[in-house]
């Protein structure tokens, strides 16, 4: 995962836990060769009441959590070494922890197919009841592999969707600009160009269509994420753009709307002129007549009626008809 984005989602992953006082450790090293968990959770009792109703609801007492973008897929190869490092950890804790004291949580943006597949039978993973869900049969510590792209979009589940992609992203994004959940917001623009820009563009573009108040909350995330990493500016400027198309279709809209409304008025008041100038002339006018002048919407063929009126001596001298489109 580069590391852009990599430190950008574990520090997403610091302040959630750090948000439930739940002790978290990131780039936890378990050896001298440079061997790292992304982020070490440690939970009491109390904690894991916390979890209960949330994603992390299978936590035990030492939790690593292990997070794998398209660009660093979990191989086998890797998925062995992620087994080793938590190992590593366990050995390392000042109280003796056993394995079944732990869990290892390794969350991807798309399947591992190898992993989940070729080799289902020795790596022991199956599905559970939830979808995305796939748990580890094998003796010693409890492993789970995490798809984020199959995963339901629900409540529990936005802490781990972050790594989404293509159309689970896109339904994820919506659902969180209508919920105005600024921090999923702003954590999609920061990694989201990196991981699918083409679909936070088209979710961009689509929130952005449905309602004034979905562009003015994009707007503020941008601004809010600009504030805090502005180095960031780079990075979601394909976003901005998506706004300002979709500012400047509304401000041409706007002259264009100006625009008719003025020429409406102007061919309602010579309306009303031409109306009074035949009233003044030859007293009340028909419906029928009335109906035939609010058909003229040509401002050039009510300017000729109303010189006609001028110059005529009965009413009939007034082409009305030649003004009906």
């Amino acid at each position: 995962m580069p590391q852009d984005y990599d430190s950008a989602y574990k520090f997403f992953y610091e302040r959630l836990f750090q948000k439930w006082n739940i002790p978290v450790e990131t780039e936890v090293e378990v050896s001298r060769r440079a061997r790292t968990i992304d982020l070490v959770i440690k939970c009491l009792m109390a904690h894991l009441q916390l979890l209960k109703d949330t994603a992390f609801c299978f936590f035990h007492r030492i939790n690593s959590l292990e997070l794998k973008s398209p660009e660093d897929p979990l191989t086998v190869k890797g998925y062995l070494l992620i087994i080793s490092r938590i190992y590593a950890l366990l050995s390392k804790q000042k109280e003796e922890q056993l394995p079944s004291n732990a869990t290892l949580t390794i969350v991807c943006s798309v399947r591992p197919d190898k992993t989940l597949g070729e080799l289902d039978t020795e790596l022991g993973f199956f599905p559970t009841k939830e979808s995305g869900v796939y748990l580890s049969n094998k003796p010693g510590i409890e492993t789970r592999i995490i798809v984020a792209t199959e995963l339901d979009v629900i409540e529990k589940n936005y802490p781990l969707l972050i790594l989404a992609k293509g159309e689970k992203l896109l339904k994820f994004f919506e659902e969180i600009v209508r919920k105005n959940l600024t921090e999923y917001v702003e954590i999609m623009f920061r990694v989201g160009v990196s991981i699918d820009p083409e679909t936070l563009i088209e979710g961009v573009r689509r929130m952005r269509e449905r309602s004034p108040e979905y562009q003015a909350r994009l707007e503020r995330a941008f601004t809010n994420l600009f504030t805090f990493s502005p180095e960031s500016m780079e990075r979601i400027s394909p976003f901005r753009e998506v706004l300002e198309e979709q500012r400047r279709k509304l401000e041409e809209e706007k002259k264009d709307a100006s625009i008719r409304a003025s020429m409406n008025a102007a061919i309602q008041a010579k309306r009303e002129d031409l109306s009074l100038l035949l009233e003044s002339k030859f007293g009340s006018l028909s419906e029928k007549l009335i109906s035939q002048l609010s058909a003229v919407r040509d401002v050039d063929k009510l300017n000729r009626l109303y010189r006609q009126a001028l110059d005529a001596r009965t009413l009939d001298e007034v082409d009305i008809k030649e003004g009906e489109k």
